[in-house]
């Protein structure tokens, strides 16, 4: 069984909802990021830098000989996870750049800006001038992947992928935290109603099970 490290961000949510579609067994545990569970010995052990989500797979990957396995990174967790399960990244996907590089812009870009967002709101005397400078370089990121999905059912292309679980958890938490800043995108707005029905995804973003 593994062992889920993680706490409702769009990163945990990335992992979390992976193990829910895939079926693979997994323990939560929920890292209390309030209380800074994430920098205590204990978990800086498994994880260094203190961030989440973290995996720990006692029996290591597919093709290993069975050693504990721990890894960080949700974008390396979600392809891990593929590799594993045997699901959700096709050999086409797997070898295609363009699918690479979307993958990390959904990680790198989309996230960081996404964060910024939310760190400043977060703060006592936000400066809603700067705010709203990321805000709209988020609200741009949404609208070109709204062009690319134009004539995409899924972030990837024609079927579900590794790109469907990295995107929803941005939207997921933008929709929820900062609504206005996603506006003008029917075409991820569609997409979002029917990645958000999937019985995985719906589990996936419930941290109060497993």
């Amino acid at each position: 069984m593994i062992d889920l490290y993680a706490a409702p961000t769009s990163n945990g949510l990335r992992a979390k909802i992976m193990l829910d579609e895939t079926g693979l067994d997994y323990r939560l545990h929920n890292v209390d990021l309030a209380a800074q569970a994430n920098q205590t010995p204990e978990y800086l052990k498994l994880n260094p830098m203190g961030l989440i989500p973290t995996i720990v797979d006692p029996d290591g990957p597919a093709s290993a000989d069975g050693t504990p396995f721990t890894l960080t990174q949700s974008i390396a967790i979600l392809e891990y996870l593929a590799e594993k399960s045997g699901k959700f990244l096709p050999a086409k996907m797997a070898s295609d750049m363009y699918f690479r590089r979307d993958l990390m812009g959904i990680a790198t870009d989309m996230t960081g800006v996404l964060m910024a967002v939310f760190t400043i709101g977060r703060m006592e005397n936000a400066h809603k001038p700067t705010m709203d400078d990321f805000g709209a370089r988020f609200n741009r990121y949404m609208k070109y992947w709204d062009g690319l999905m134009a004539d995409r059912e899924y972030v990837g292309g024609d079927e579900v992928s590794i790109a469907d679980f990295a995107f929803y958890p941005v939207v997921y938490r933008a929709k929820a935290v900062t609504p206005q800043f996603t506006g003008g995108c029917p075409n991820i707005d569609r997409w979002y109603e029917t990645v958000g029905a999937r019985p995985g995804v719906q589990k996936g973003v419930d941290f109060s099970q497993s």
